[in-house]
């Protein structure tokens, strides 16, 4: 295996989303298995499995909707949610961004160019009447751009919108660590991209402080005719638990450390024996019960 790597955000977004077909078809590959496939140390792995079932699966992104991930005796298995038992509906325009960006997944390395993705992008590029090279741009095809990013283009163009405009937005959002959903009327100071994923940081008029809102959580969004207050000087738009939110110590072995790369923490300490003090906030009990079961 190669020497471990720090993976930029675009390329690790392209692996953890190859690893998903090929992890569900095969029952519970090893450890070992998956990194050398993937070509990654499996202190990746562990942050890369974190990232998928934390963060992956569809809207409005609740426990039953994200990807469920678990490593027993050294062997890793992938559940899917009930939504990929339904069948798909797509329009042509759908059809055709979805054979793209899937044969964008089909280049990272570890990704089967035999497995289910690959045989279901000749299915549907096949309904379509195109050929998926061509698509691609490849054997002198026209070129499509292809955009994997974690936040609806729509939603990102309309909060840089009422950004630009000074307009204040009324955000459906979801909270994962709160397991709720909630209306917010925010003055929107920033749109940025942090970790590979981009943030909403404004004034809440909910809370009345400044929050940041993970957009591919935002359900709808619709700018109103209301001035926003500006941004104040120096403002860093990049997330940041609220001075309220409780706080944790965990006390982490070392195969329990991929919890400092996958989560904002605010501090570590030695604690002997190769394990560690980690303290963390908290947003709500929902996210610390979760974390706490994966943990064992």
């Amino acid at each position: 295996m190669s020497e471990a790597r720090r993976s930029s955000a675009p390329v690790r977004m392209r692996r953890v989303l190859s690893m998903i077909p090929w992890l569900a078809a095969n029952d519970g590959p090893t450890v070992d298995a998956v990194c050398a496939r993937f070509r990654i140390s499996e202190a990746e792995l562990r942050s890369d499995l974190a990232l998928l079932s934390t963060y992956v699966g569809v809207p409005p992104y609740t426990p039953d909707q994200l990807f469920h991930i678990t490593v027993e005796r050294g062997r890793v298995f992938a559940r899917l949610t009930p939504t990929f038992d339904r069948p798909l509906r797509l329009t042509p325009e759908e059809g055709i961004a979805l054979v793209v960006a899937g044969r964008a997944l089909g280049e990272v390395e570890g990704a089967d160019p035999d497995g289910p993705l690959a045989r279901a992008l000749v299915k549907v590029a096949a309904v379509l009447g195109i050929d998926p090279d061509e698509a691609t741009g490849e054997a002198g095809g026209s070129v499509i751009d292809v955009d994997l990013g974690t936040a609806a283009a729509p939603t990102l163009a309309l909060l840089r919108t009422a950004q630009e405009r000074g307009r204040q937005v009324e955000i459906d959002h979801y909270s994962h660590g709160r397991d709720e959903r909630q209306r917010r009327v925010v003055d929107p100071w920033a749109v940025a991209n942090e970790g590979g994923a981009w943030y909403l940081v404004g004034w809440d008029h909910l809370r009345a402080a400044e929050r940041s809102f993970r957009i591919d959580r935002v359900l709808s969004a619709r700018i109103l005719e209301v001035d926003a207050s500006p941004a104040p000087a120096g403002l860093r738009p990049t997330f940041a638990a609220a001075d309220a939110d409780p706080r944790v110590t965990l006390r982490l072995s070392p195969e329990a450390q991929w919890v400092v790369e996958s989560y904002p923490v605010e501090g570590t300490r030695d604690a002997g024996d190769g394990r560690i003090d980690v303290t963390m906030a908290v947003s709500g009990r929902a996210f610390l019960e979760r974390l706490l079961l994966r943990l064992g």
